[in-house]
């Protein structure tokens, strides 16, 4: 994934289009009996229209059985809601705009029941960025600034159903995982940021540690050495106005 990274450095939209190729790969390889992945839509109940089909997905994850696939051209596949286990994003640099298609799809995506969603970023994406992004994305109207007098809680628990459970920046050495943060006086909805460095504290890649987050979901087996691992600070999905 380096590689390919390195080799298209200068056309972006190429880059996360290997990236999806090159992660389905590995995924396949990685996937226990009995589940498929492939790139499309996925279908609301059984009658075949544009209204019924959620916007495309750059990588589901569903279960393998007769009625699974609704519709099939090459790698693109229409897969019945009921059959999906989850849907990863996959970006070759992610900013506001895009993070917010990517959060307004996952909203769409929860009303369908698909409940694991995850976003896999080829670019560089900071903790600071990411904070702000989900606020600007759910900050009230009234609100001129993220920080002010009003303590305004813009994510709940309740929300852990459709926001992303992992979010990777491959180039960032960096992985978010939803969780719950707590400080002296309460926990919150956020996101633990991790970084991973080796014996000579050098900063590794997340990558295995992604995949295992995806595995878990499915009770697949994904060994990792976890000894060196590092969490630097999160963040909570809480602001003020």
């Amino acid at each position: 994934m380096n590689n390919a990274r390195k080799i298209f450095s200068r056309h972006k939209p190429s880059v996360g289009y290997v990236g999806e190729i090159l992660l389905r790969q590995v995924l396949k390889n990685l996937l226990p009996k009995g589940y498929e992945i492939c790139q499309g839509f996925i279908l609301v109940g059984t009658i075949m229209n544009e209204d019924k089909l959620s916007s495309q997905c750059d990588i589901i994850i569903f279960r393998k059985e007769k009625e699974s696939v609704a519709y099939s051209i090459r790698d693109l596949k229409i897969i019945r809601a009921s059959y999906v286990i989850a849907v990863i994003e996959v970006k070759s640099s992610l900013n506001k705009d895009s993070f917010v298609k990517t959060l307004e799809a996952f909203e769409k995506l929860q009303e369908i029941r698909v409940k694991q969603k995850f976003v896999f970023v080829f670019g560089k994406v900071s903790r600071r960025s990411l904070r702000r992004w989900f606020f600007q994305y759910r900050i009230p109207k009234n609100c001129n600034d993220e920080f002010g007098v009003m303590d305004v809680e813009l994510y709940d628990w309740s929300d852990i159903e459709w926001l992303p459970k992992s979010i990777l920046s491959l180039e960032s050495h960096n992985l978010f995982l939803l969780d719950h943060l707590q400080d002296e006086n309460n926990d919150y909805v956020g996101y633990a940021s991790y970084k991973i460095t080796d014996k000579t504290n050098v900063e590794i890649s997340c990558l295995q540690e992604f995949l295992a987050n995806v595995m878990d979901m499915l009770n697949g087996a994904f060994e990792l050495d976890r000894n060196n691992y590092s969490i630097k600070d999160g963040f909570s999905l809480y602001s003020f106005c």
